[in-house]
């Protein structure tokens, strides 16, 4: 029977010889047939991650297992391997034509060539390269070989799809029909994917489920509200200066380098003709840099200023505060709302 999880990984470590950068997965399943995003900064741990999934790195503890079964003991490695297709964020193309490149991943799989042309014309006409087959790789735009890796993955009808920012390199004209090329190879083949991006509305469009990663731990929100620093204290709060003059405070005790998240649920949006309303602690200014679709009626507004912050505000209060791109606002939250995390 296959197991309709396909991955589970426990307790499982991994940090790289001489860095001191650990990835953590404490207890992550991934359902099969899903299509799953990982988000978070530059260092956070996807591309480790992906390299884990994709069984080209071995954990250093733990156990990590691929449709119910662990790949190190199991004996079957190359097989399961075979099982997977991996796009990196800078592909790296054979010499010779597309269609080379398109074909090598089956002649190592053992597959009958008879059917190759056929399979590289569907998959060519998938992310829009028809007729390009027998074109050099060596005339390629950036664009187009990220097109030409990611076809040379869909075309193995692999079991898991891992793609490490698939449209990084895209021209924007592009990015959304490579998007739906993702979503409808998931339903057509139930094939599962799962991604890194630094774009969150992207993740939220794509995928079942989004993970959140920060400092190699998959963690509860986005990187934008984590800071850290050497925290000092007056017996019953506790502060953080991540910049100089940028103060976090929050209840409790600490004297030792500690990093604390605030929920992007928590934080108070305050339109600049509300400032009367600003309170001492935990308030901040910055300027509206991105605002992203999320899910539910609710946008997505990164703040930038002096620290930069993740807000999680309905449609309505972005309307009524008249929130927009590039306009200053205020923001507020409780020190109760700043969680210590170590």
């Amino acid at each position: 029977m296959i197991s309709s999880r396909a991955y589970r990984l426990e307790q499982v470590r991994f940090q790289y010889s001489g860095s001191g950068f650990e990835l953590q997965a404490e207890d992550l399943e991934i359902e099969a047939g899903k299509i799953i995003a990982l988000v978070g900064p530059n260092g956070a741990g996807k591309t480790t991650m992906l390299m884990l999934l994709g069984l080209l790195l071995k954990p250093g503890a733990g156990t990590l297992e691929f449709f119910g079964q662990n790949p190190w003991t199991d004996g079957r490695l190359l097989d399961m391997r075979r099982e997977l297709a991996l796009v990196t964020h800078h592909p790296y193309l054979f010499r010779g034509t597309i269609f080379d490149n398109l074909v090598f991943g089956l002649k190592v799989r053992g597959m009958d060539r008879a059917g190759f042309g056929a399979l590289v014309r569907e998959t060519l006409a998938m992310v829009e390269l028809d007729g390009f087959a027998e074109a050099p790789v060596s005339e390629l735009s950036a664009g187009q070989a990220q097109r030409v890796a990611l076809a040379r993955a869909m075309i193995l009808k692999a079991k898991v799809l891992l793609l490490d920012e698939p449209t990084a390199n895209i021209d924007a004209g592009m990015v959304q029909r490579m998007e739906a090329v993702i979503t409808e190879f998931n339903s057509r083949f139930q094939t599962t994917i799962i991604f890194s991006t630094h774009n969150f509305s992207q993740a939220f469009r794509l995928a079942t489920e989004v993970m959140h990663f920060s400092d190699g731990k998959q963690v509860k929100y986005s990187h934008e509200n984590f800071f850290s620093g050497k925290a000092e204290t007056d017996g019953k709060m506790s502060w953080i200066e991540p910049k100089p003059g940028a103060r976090i405070v929050f209840p409790g005790k600490y004297n030792s380098h500690v990093t604390c998240v605030i929920s992007p649920e928590k934080i108070e949006a305050l339109s600049v003709n509300e400032s009367q309303k600003i309170y001492g602690q935990n308030q901040f200014s910055g300027t509206v840099s991105r605002l992203e679709m999320a899910e539910n009626n609710r946008a997505l507004v990164r703040v930038s200023g002096d620290l930069n912050f993740r807000l999680n505000l309905s449609l309505q209060e972005i309307e009524q505060k008249k929130i927009a791109l590039s306009r200053k606002i205020l923001l507020r939250f409780p020190p109760e709302a700043v969680e210590v995390i170590n």
